[in-house]
């Protein structure tokens, strides 16, 4: 697109049924917990999903899945793990799928995976896997802007693609299938087909690379991108966010590498997953944002504000906390370890409520 080229993954996505004439419970559904993706050396031959014996579900080609739990898990080079859990009710189940790991996107395959079981025959079921703006994770872009624009122009010219291929390439869903289990044949409706709109994004771009300014809030706003909204997922590494307004955002899984988010406001945000290491974070304000699984490894929270954040399965090892405020912070888990300006107190107080500290 735009005389150029671009490449991406996929951070997670949400499989989902509906159900005809049958039901699906929760106590029903069997793809839940951690998984390691199979290389894909090899395409897998795609094998039928019903069978007249049992009414099975299973996944098909690379939505396929070997359960592990999370205690046989073996490192491999170039694979990927991938957390599932579910959620909907009994007609309507769903699926969402997550990275773990620390790698950039879900890579490799799932294998055979027993969705659940089905209670009544015959039955007609509808998938759909979608992804969100938060799932979708550039790995590689050329020839679409000059070499020599600042990281925020480079963040911001990398969502706008994301929102772009997310709403005119991905809708209504990246993929659908319909089983009939002795039910009649359903034909595939059509889709309508959404305008690429290449000459409005051309536009925009054109704006960003020739705009007078490199204030973050102020180059969202020409992309016409909401800062609450359109940055979860988001690659914002070694971007200037001194004094950005992120309160309630929803930044899940955005990565934060080496920023600096000096007296950025971050309260009440969704920061679940999202990737801090060797951030600038002093004095920004993170009261009663949601840190759940962040890696915060080597950043500085000085004099930050964390009162009442949920820091439960954090990495705060190697973490400046001079000054900082974890009064009434959830740190079940949340690993700390050479930390400056902790004091002897407090460490025994983060160990009272659940933290657990590492010789480093």
């Amino acid at each position: 697109m735009l005389g150029g080229r671009v490449k991406f993954g996929l951070q997670g996505g949400t499989l989902k049924l509906n159900l005809e004439n049958s039901e699906m419970p929760l106590a029903a559904r069997q793809l839940v917990g951690d998984f390691q993706l199979s290389p894909t050396e090899k395409t897998p031959e795609i094998q039928s999903s019903a069978k007249a014996s049992s009414a099975e579900v299973l996944l098909t080609e690379n939505q396929r899945g070997v359960r592990e739990s999370s205690q046989e898990k073996i490192a491999q080079n170039g694979c990927t793990f991938c957390h599932v859990s579910t959620i909907g009710d009994a007609t309507k189940p769903a699926w969402i799928f997550a990275i773990e790991g620390g790698k950039p996107v879900l890579k490799g395959l799932l294998k055979t995976a027993k969705l659940g079981e089905l209670a009544a025959k015959p039955f007609r079921i509808e998938a759909v896997f979608e992804v969100a703006k938060e799932d979708i994770y550039l790995t590689d872009a050329e020839g679409l802007w000059p070499h020599d624009i600042t990281p925020n122009q480079h963040s911001i010219l990398a969502r706008i693609l994301t929102v772009y291929l997310q709403t005119n390439k991905l809708q209504p869903a990246l993929s659908r299938a319909i089983l009939c289990y002795d039910s009649p044949r359903v034909e595939r409706r059509e889709v309508e087909i959404v305008p690429q709109a290449e000459s409005e994004l051309q536009e925009i771009v054109d704006r960003i690379i020739g705009a007078k300014t490199d204030n973050f809030a102020e180059l969202a706003k020409i992309a016409n991108l909401n800062l609450a909204e359109d940055f979860g997922g988001a690659n914002l590494r070694g971007t200037t966010l001194s004094a950005v307004d992120f309160s309630s955002a929803n930044l899940d899984r955005a990565n934060f590498r080496g920023a600096d988010l000096s007296d950025a406001d971050f309260s009440d945000a969704n920061l679940q997953n999202a990737k801090f290491g060797g951030a600038d974070l002093s004095g920004a304000f993170l009261g009663n944002a949601d840190l759940k699984g962040a890696d915060l490894h080597r950043a500085s929270l000085a004099l930050a504000n964390l009162s009442g954040a949920n820091l439960c399965g954090a990495n705060l090892v190697e973490v400046n906390l001079i000054n900082a405020n974890l009064s009434g912070a959830n740190v079940e888990s949340a690993q700390f370890g050479n930390n400056s300006g902790l004091s002897e107190e407090m460490q025994v107080s983060l160990q009272q409520r659940g933290a657990i500290f590492e010789d480093v």
